[in-house]
């Protein structure tokens, strides 16, 4: 059956490898995305990249990386974790080195995922997989961060960061972390004059996108972190908390499967949750739900937020995703 398996894998990334290279072919790169003079800030977004050993991985990721560059040309490059599969230094390099080679995008914000705190399927070993992180993602974003949570500014637009302080599916975020949100956030509000400040996880929040209480290990492992977390989030205006996870694709429809799943969804009076599509696991092989290289182009205008669905590896709008915030 494992020979089955790799069998199909094979076939997998071959018929991938073609479509990488017709995908070069058409798309001109002479092709830019013309941006509106209004934006702000403009960011794309994806999550659950999951660079590693899989082949047509290894080939998506770049072809989507290319797109972001010459095509949609955004202020901010992010990535909401889950970056590599496994979180070691042959899977960072993987996911590294198109970014060098290809991301002409100066900011860049890397978050944890829980793959990232691995270090291989069958022994995790977190103190080494976070260090790993720390050392791949400070050189992906220039910085010096010695915690898998920090602050990143960018067009007078607040992003704050967090992590899973563990290796398990779900996150363990202590309450060291929540204290050092909470202080963050008092700071960017001080400073926002009324912007929307985003805040980045991996998972997302337990009770929304279709969590639940966790029963499956999709969102905060301690319920009450989760729900300290949205208290907090919740004292101020237009906030917006950004996750991945989840392995969805794009949907809209709150009556879509799963039953009450959306990827934006309004969370206490003031939050605006959006759970990023899957880039990485487009393949029925590894139980995608829907197609390679999707993620979302964040459009920041003065008076509301414009999340459009993107294909990064097919270099096309997913045109039945567009969704507009309006700010407070």
């Amino acid at each position: 059956m494992a020979q089955f398996i790799m069998i199909l894998q094979g076939i997998s990334a071959f018929f991938a490898a073609i479509v990488v290279t017709l995908t070069s072919l058409s798309v001109g790169n002479n092709f830019v995305i013309p941006k509106d003079e209004a934006v702000q800030l403009s960011v794309a977004m994806v999550a659950d990249t999951h660079v590693g050993e899989a082949f047509y991985r290894q080939l998506a990721f770049p072809a989507g990386v290319k797109d972001i560059s010459r095509h949609v040309k955004p202020d901010v490059f992010l990535c909401a974790g889950d970056c590599t599969d496994n979180g070691n230094d042959a899977n960072w390099e993987a996911f590294r080195k198109p970014i060098d080679r290809y991301l002409d995008v100066d900011e860049r914000i890397i978050a944890i995922g829980n793959h990232d705190t691995w270090t291989s399927y069958d022994g995790h070993d977190y103190a080494a997989a976070r260090d790993n992180y720390l050392k791949y993602a400070n050189a992906i974003m220039d910085t010096a961060f010695e915690t898998v949570w920090f602050t990143r500014e960018v067009n007078g637009y607040t992003f704050i960061v967090m992590g899973s302080e563990d290796d398990s599916t779900s996150a363990v975020i202590s309450d060291a972390q929540l204290d050092w949100v909470e202080d963050a956030l008092t700071k960017a509000a001080e400073t926002s004059d009324g912007k929307p400040i985003f805040v980045v996880n991996h998972q997302p929040l337990n009770f929304t996108h279709a969590v639940g209480d966790n029963e499956h290990s999709n969102g905060f492992g301690d319920n009450a972190a989760s729900e300290r977390l949205l208290r907090i989030m919740d004292r101020y205006r237009n906030i917006i908390y950004i996750s991945g996870h989840q392995h969805y694709g794009l949907k809209t429809d709150p009556a879509g499967e799963p039953e009450g799943f959306t990827t934006v969804e309004k969370v206490g009076a003031h939050v605006i949750s959006v759970n990023l599509p899957c880039f990485g696991y487009g393949t029925f092989l590894e139980g995608g739900k829907d197609v390679l290289g999707q993620g979302i182009v964040m459009y920041v205008y003065g008076d509301r937020v414009e999340l459009k669905g993107r294909n990064f590896f097919l270099s096309n709008w997913v045109k039945t995703f567009d969704v507009t915030v309006p700010l407070e």
